[in-house]
């Protein structure tokens, strides 16, 4: 069941989590085509058109698709300036499990902008009432990503070694469970 048309624009103190917008455009390209960010990140990089593309069809995607994954905007609130963006996808095979992975910018790093974006999409998802469980997955070599789903309360439940981008690394799955959420 799609999410209500309310769950997008979402402001916090400093951000705004929206829509990607036309404008995205160029910042959007430049963070995703920044190698050591796309190194941890399980999309691809894209062409102009592609981005255009996606861009365009984030605009007016319907969020909340089991099997889909959606892109939030991370926008700074005073400038509107696209910072970076939160993937989240509900399982197909689950849909009261969602999970998340997110990208910022180099110069947008180590300023506490992810930790209150994502802290913001987790509030919202649990918010909704029909999500029992949120899952972030990342490799353990991405420090600022491990530490950051541990601040955010999520507990390590797996590591696993494969195979990412032709490369052998540890994969950590966290989660966070509605009922540890609802206690702190």
């Amino acid at each position: 069941m799609p999410f209500p048309v309310s769950f997008l624009p979402q402001i916090t103190q400093r951000l705004t989590l929206r829509r990607f917008a036309h404008c995205d455009l160029a910042r959007f390209l430049a963070y995703r085509h920044d190698p050591q960010i796309a190194r941890f990140q399980g999309w691809s990089m894209l062409s102009y058109n592609e981005a255009q593309s996606f861009i365009s069809e984030m605009r007016t995607a319907e969020i909340g698709i089991p099997g889909k994954w959606f892109q939030i905007a991370i926008a700074h609130k005073q400038s509107n300036l696209l910072l970076g963006d939160i993937g989240m996808q509900i399982y197909a095979e689950n849909s009261t499990i969602v999970e998340i992975g997110f990208t910022l910018g180099h110069e947008d790093q180590g300023k506490g902008y992810a930790q209150e974006a994502v802290q913001a999409l987790i509030n919202s998802l649990f918010d909704l009432g029909n999500i029992d469980k949120i899952v972030g997955i990342t490799d353990m070599r991405n420090e600022p990503s491990v530490n950051l789903l541990t601040r955010l309360g999520m507990n390590l439940v797996r590591s696993d070694e494969v195979e990412f981008k032709s490369e052998l690394c540890i994969e950590q799955t966290f989660e966070l469970v509605r009922k540890d959420w609802l206690v702190s």
